[in-house]
């Protein structure tokens, strides 16, 4: 996919936690601040407002809260494509078969198998 190289200025503390999920994540600064510019990109003007107001009023703290916020969305959103996926896979009728305690540890055991 052909892309732009963007500059952004950032303070010494966003640069040091920028950083950090690089290393975390094994991933290069550059994919970072791309991810979280695509989804920047895509929050509708109202949110931007809000978000260049805060980024002049809100504490430490409060940022945290914000970002405990983002996170049990995305989190949330990672468990509904995850759920959807499974379900699409899953056949009911098999699923029905199970029985006991035993044959539900041994289908988990059977269907983890190659992953």
């Amino acid at each position: 996919m052909a892309g732009k190289t963007l500059s952004a200025h950032v303070d010494l503390e966003t640069a040091e936690r920028i950083t950090s999920v690089s290393k975390l994540e094994n991933r290069s600064l550059s994919q970072i601040a791309s991810a979280s510019i695509k989804l920047g990109s895509m929050l509708p003007p109202n949110a931007w407002s809000v978000l260049l107001q805060l980024s002049n009023t809100a504490s430490k703290t409060q940022w945290q809260e914000i970002a405990q916020d983002i996170t049990r969305v995305l989190l949330d959103h990672q468990y509904k494509l995850a759920e959807e996926k499974i379900s699409q896979n899953i056949d009911r009728n098999w699923l029905n078969t199970l029985e006991t305690e035993d044959d539900i540890l041994l289908a988990s055991i059977e269907l983890t198998r190659d992953v």
